[in-house]
């Protein structure tokens, strides 16, 4: 088979498109024939070798893909083959087939493409954990998504509003604040406007930037308000990581005191959905909402650019520039 494989850590133009021996699923295992591919901003930090448990090179980056069933390891009764599915690998998935665990397999619904499968259950479960799980987030309540124009942001404005919640979107340019303006977002700023927009008060922010935008959502929370954050963008540049500026926006977050938080009634919460493993049975369970959402019209994971299988390392580059919207997908003929 063909893969796209990381031979060191570095800049998109690292990856190589190699032909590789195809994987055989093992005891509770199964094989997936990629059809489309969900980039995540993950699988540039992998790539970047700066991502959580990311292997030594030379290695297969991927995180997301949508495909169909192509064999079953030892003790895995279903997905028969050839059924039509979501997976989450963590890695490996940027290949023609790559071996998922059976947990972190999900069926995909009749008549929703594999593209559309490949943005739904990463970006899609993240939201919703950050929103509903940690957020706890409730009718009313004014919330604010950082980085609202982007895979996880479109889906959390979406959510958001579909809870019943007012929503502060931040982003980054002119175009992007039309479209999660077109999204229903109540309010919409730029990252200039932030600071003096959230210090009215806001109940939730959901925070995958971090750095020097941490202290003014921070200082705006309200009486048991909840700060959720599961990035830090900030830290990466269209070429890698700046480590200096890295360790600059570390400094910019300050220090929280954690006996000062019962005083002020306020929750700070961090998480990324790849190192909680035992979380797999309730994630199905969201995973199921989230299709029950996307079928009755209510969700709608925005596509903002797809990439064909040969030009997978212009999608890195495209998706680490910060020049996309929604998310990128790319295909798998």
């Amino acid at each position: 088979m063909r893969a796209w494989v990381a031979p060191r850590y570095g800049p998109p133009e690292v990856l190589r498109l190699e032909e590789v021996a195809r994987p055989e699923p093992g005891p509770g295992q199964v094989l997936v024939r990629v059809r489309a591919i969900g980039l995540n901003f993950a699988d540039c930090m992998a790539r970047l070798g700066v991502y959580p448990n990311t292997p030594k090179p030379p290695f297969i980056p991927g995180m997301e893909v949508a495909g169909e069933v192509g064999a079953l390891g030892d003790g895995v009764s279903e997905p028969s083959v050839g059924s039509r599915v979501v997976a989450v690998p963590i890695f490996s998935g940027h290949a023609e087939y790559v071996v998922v665990r059976a947990t972190h397999l999900r069926p995909l619904p009749e008549g929703v493409s594999f593209e559309v499968g490949a943005s739904l259950v990463v970006t899609g479960l993240t939201a919703d954990h950050a929103l509903s799980t940690l957020g706890r987030l409730r009718p009313g309540e004014r919330v604010a998504v950082l980085a609202a124009a982007g895979g996880v942001g479109t889906m959390a404005v979406q959510l958001a509003l579909g809870c019943g919640a007012q929503v502060l979107a931040v982003a980054s340019s002119e175009a992007k604040r039309q479209l999660v303006a077109q999204l229903g977002a109540q309010e919409v700023v730029s990252y200039q406007e932030y600071p003096q927009a959230v210090a009215s008060g806001v109940d939730v922010v959901l925070d995958s930037v971090g750095g020097r935008l941490f202290r003014p959502g921070w200082r705006g929370l309200r009486r048991d308000g909840r700060y959720v954050l599961f990035g830090f963008a900030a830290a990466v540049g269209p070429k890698g990581v700046r480590w200096t500026k890295a360790a600059w926006e570390v400094a910019r977050m300050g220090v929280v005191l954690p006996f000062l938080l019962v005083q002020s009634c306020r929750t700070l919460t961090g998480f990324n959905l790849s190192l909680v493993p035992q979380l797999a049975p309730h994630l199905h369970q969201r995973y199921q909402y989230l299709c029950q959402e996307l079928l009755g019209g209510r969700l709608r994971p925005l596509i903002g650019r797809v990439f064909p299988f040969s030009q997978l390392p212009e999608a890195h580059a495209h998706l680490q520039g910060r020049d996309s919207v929604g998310k990128v997908v790319v295909t798998v003929p």
